[in-house]
């Protein structure tokens, strides 16, 4: 990979003031290019034999905010390079190596999440939803299956969902008022149809949940409350497993508060529903 387009590998040529550890993580991205990008911060400090702390230090030597922020680098440049990635997918050979790689992650992704929301972040976003006359939910690609979800399981604690069609978030949003809530998901590449909408409908005064990968994405800025949802994947697509887990423990939080109106509206979705189902 050239290091003229590829502006982290600039910066990890150029770096001055390296200390032999941190210069030992230089060497061991510049080698590793192709697959470092599917390499949690543990995993790095393991092939550069050093220690999670001087990654951390190393990322931050190279004026990213942490290691999340680099890997991120990293996983552009590559796809830049790469296009759609299929060449970096490092996944093991064999299926049941690959099935425990894969659970590995999403287990670190659910320590993750649990570590970085608390309890009065989850009450205000449950409140939130709750109390909102209307509920839309938006979100482009991955993100339209992680608002169709949500919507689902809104739905069935008793709570009205719409779900946005991306070919025309501005006009669905400009039906919102004050009393309503947007929910807004998007993930690293954001989409402009999605950060439009959020910002529009933070201008208007219509509140916006957000979910997205980290705290200080474009979409969090125009966000009363934002939730993240972390997703490293051996795919260059944001792992849904975590979200999926999240949106069962609000819509659980929610359904618990009034368990007796959840049944209720539970059954009569049954009710509507049940000629569709195939006799059994």
């Amino acid at each position: 990979m050239s290091a003229t387009k590829n502006p982290l590998l600039n910066r990890l040529h150029s770096a001055q003031g390296l200390s032999p550890s941190q210069r030992q993580i230089a060497d061991c991205l510049i080698a590793n290019m192709n697959e470092a990008p599917l390499w949690g911060v543990e995993e790095l400090a393991q092939k550069s034999q050093t220690c999670v702390a001087t990654v951390v230090r190393f990322a931050k030597k190279l004026d990213y905010s942490g290691y999340l922020e680099m890997r991120k680098a990293l996983v552009t440049a590559a796809k830049k390079h790469y296009g759609r990635g299929e060449q970096l997918l490092q996944a093991p050979v064999r299926a049941s190596a690959t099935l425990l790689e894969v659970a590995r992650r999403d287990i670190r992704n659910l320590e993750t999440l649990v570590q970085a929301v608390n309890e009065d972040l989850l009450k205000k976003v449950v409140h939130q939803i709750k109390s909102s006359r209307l509920r839309l939910a938006i979100g482009d690609g991955v993100s339209a299956l992680m608002a169709r979800q949500l919507a689902y399981l809104l739905i069935n604690t008793g709570l009205p969902v719409i779900e946005g069609n991306p070919a025309d978030f501005a006009t669905q949003v400009g039906m919102l008022e004050s009393k309503d809530l947007l929910i807004a998901i998007s993930i690293m590449p954001y989409t402009q149809e999605t950060l439009d909408a959020a910002a529009y409908a933070r201008k208007r005064g219509i509140p916006v949940l957000a979910f997205t990968d980290t705290l200080n994405s474009p979409l969090a800025k125009s966000a009363n409350l934002t939730l993240p949802i972390p997703g490293e994947n051996l795919l260059f697509s944001h792992s849904v497993t975590t979200f999926g887990v999240l949106a069962h423990a609000i819509a659980t939080s929610i359904a618990s508060q009034d368990p007796h109106l959840a049944l209720k509206k539970l059954r009569e979705v049954e009710r509507v529903a049940l000629p569709k189902f195939a006799k059994s």
